[in-house]
């Protein structure tokens, strides 16, 4: 699992509540921006590029590391194009979110113990 605990409690400096607060306004947006990427996918790889963009900033600083890389990725490659694999980029996408907010709220929830 690729996230960064530390990072996403540095953005809600230290605070769990804030934390995930944060988590769950990016867990919102990831959800709101992913059908629009799902949709996008189909023919507009200029539209895939903005939207993984606007993402990836959002994704570091709540300590997404894969899903900010893989973001990363597939923004660079749909500036060059819609790549073939699109639809598998963007599975793989929702793997590492789900990983990850897994992952956070697995973390948050012990630390209130």
């Amino acid at each position: 699992m690729m996230i960064d605990v530390k990072t996403l409690l540095e953005s809600a400096d230290d605070d769990l509540e804030f934390a995930e607060d944060l988590l769950n306004l990016f867990s919102e947006q990831v959800l709101e921006e992913m059908d629009a990427l799902a949709d996008a996918c189909k023919g507009d790889a200029a539209q895939v590029a903005s939207i993984a963009h606007k993402l990836v900033g959002s994704a570091a600083a709540c300590g997404f590391v894969g899903f900010s890389t893989e973001l990363r990725s597939v923004e660079l490659r749909c500036l060059q194009g819609m790549p073939n694999d699109i639809e598998q980029r963007i599975g793989h996408l929702k793997g590492l979110f789900e990983e990850g907010r897994v992952g956070m709220r697995t973390f948050l929830a012990g630390s209130e113990s």
